[in-house]
This record gives structure tokens, C-alpha cells and sequence, in this order.
């Protein structure tokens, strides 16, 4: 004889019992784990580095575009100017750095030489500089130059810790925290070792001789190069490199874009 059991109780007991969620419901069946979102965790410039980054960053669309089959050559672009010169700051902070990191090291190949209306002489085997805004431009330019070396295998590191140090109130005092922010695998004492050193003289003297031999010669900073031409007007600079570029047109190239750009006007 089968045992009776009671039907009210039973529905009472099911109504009193709290509903669990679905994958709960059902422990024998393997569902898919929900995992934590991972968050994005690089720099704005190391975003189209790697499928992996663009994925995390959520910017997989926009770096296709940069990835491309052709093996076309990046648009070089030389930058010679000073540490404190108004407009070489105003430049690589508004134009040059941001049009970089829109385009990627595909397409633009940065070299930045600073110098610009300094003079050197040489005292008894050591080179001795003279610059347009004192004796603290040439201890910055030297900085910056340092920086640019020590760095110079993660040259987006190196432009960001420039730039970091061009955009700051007081580029004086911006050395080490836009260490900490860029490139913490290098110290203040890293740089000035280098920057008082006869490494950094040397450094010095090479981008005189850059900035020096420069055809035509350089009336004034800063003195931008894209392909060896001379971009007389640096809001130029975008649709300058778009124009030499030869491989297939990024979309920053491309009119619909060009239209909206206006940072750069």
C-alpha cells in the first residue's frame, strides 16, 4: 500500500520554501561559470598593442583598423625644440602626442630631439650649453633627453613620460611623478646619474649636431620634419601625416573623422 501524504501541507511547504536562482536549481548540470568582467588596466596607448588588450579595453573595432596587411613604412616626424619653449609645448602636448596615439607607431615613427635654439661650446673636453630660457631649460632638455634614452627600447613610455613632463604646471618638479605614472621600472636617480653624467653631455652634444645640421636650417622652435619636409603650420600636422601615409588609410585618415577633429583646429 503506497504512503499517503498529505496535499495541503505539502503546498504550503513549497510555497514557503525561497526560490533559488536557475543555476542553482539544477547542480547537476555543468553550466557556464560567470566570471568577473576584467578591467582594462593599460595605458591609452597600449590598447591596440596586443588582440588581448583590445579585447579587455573593449576597443577591438577601432584597432582593426590599425592592423593591417600592408608593410607600408610609418610617416617619420622630428620634433626639434626646447623644454620651456610656450610653443613647443603647446605643440607636443595638444597636437603631436595626441595625433600619435589616434594614429599608432604604424603609421607615424616620432623622434624627438631636444635642443632647439641652444648653443654648445667646448670647455676643455666637456660640452657646455647655453640655452634660450636659462640654465633650467638645459637641465629639463638634458632630463628629457636622459629619459628618451634610457627608454629608449619602450619609446611610448618615453613619449608619455615627455609629455607628462611638458603638460605639468611646473615641469621643474615633474620628473618623478610622471616616472611613477610611465615607466616606475626607472628612477629619479636613474635619470640624473645620466643627466649629470658625461652619458648625458654626450647625449646633449648629438642633438646639437641633429639640430645643428638640419637642411634647410631651423629659424625657430619648434621645428617639426615630416618625411624631411618642413610643416610650416603645425595644426597641419594630422592631415600632413595622413597625406604621406601609403598603406591603407586609418580611420583618423579618413573624411568622416577629419570632419569631427576639432582638438586640432
Amino acid at each position: 500500500m503506497k504512503a499517503w501524504v498529505p496535499l495541503a501541507p505539502l503546498l504550503l511547504l513549497l510555497l514557503l520554501v525561497p526560490r533559488v536562482p536557475g543555476s542553482l536549481r539544477l547542480p547537476y548540470l555543468h553550466r557556464k561559470s560567470h566570471h568577473t568582467k576584467p578591467v582594462c588596466t593599460q595605458p591609452v596607448y597600449n590598447w591596440c598593442s596586443s588582440w588581448e588588450n583590445s579585447r579587455i579595453c573593449e576597443t577591438a573595432k577601432e584597432c582593426s583598423t590599425l592592423w593591417r596587411a600592408s608593410d607600408a613604412r610609418p610617416v617619420s616626424v622630428q620634433l626639434f625644440y626646447e623644454a620651456l619653449c610656450p610653443a613647443c609645448r603647446s605643440f607636443l602636448v595638444m597636437m603631436l602626442f595626441p595625433t600619435w596615439l589616434i594614429l599608432g607607431d604604424d603609421v607615424m615613427n616620432v623622434t624627438l630631439v631636444p635642443f632647439g635654439n641652444a648653443e654648445e661650446k667646448n670647455v676643455n673636453g666637456t660640452w657646455e650649453f647655453t640655452c634660450q630660457h636659462g640654465e633650467l631649460e638645459c637641465a629639463l632638455n638634458m632630463v628629457q633627453t636622459c629619459v628618451l634614452y634610457l627608454l629608449g627600447k619602450e619609446f611610448p613610455n618615453a613619449f608619455a613620460v615627455v609629455n607628462c613632463m611638458m603638460s605639468a604646471a611646473n615641469p621643474e618638479t615633474s620628473l618623478e611623478p610622471c616616472l611613477k605614472i610611465y615607466a616606475p621600472e626607472v628612477t629619479v636617480d636613474d635619470i640624473m646619474e645620466c643627466a649629470k653624467g658625461p652619458q648625458g653631455n654626450e647625449l646633449m652634444h648629438q642633438n646639437a649636431m641633429m639640430t645643428d645640421h638640419l637642411s634647410p636650417e631651423h629659424t625657430y622652435t619648434p621645428w617639426i620634419l615630416v618625411d624631411e619636409y618642413h610643416l610650416e603650420n603645425p595644426a597641419d600636422l594630422l592631415n600632413t601625416v595622413c597625406h604621406f601615409y601609403k598603406g591603407d588609410l586609418p580611420y583618423a585618415c579618413k573624411k568622416d573623422f577629419m570632419t569631427k577633429r576639432i582638438f586640432l583646429q
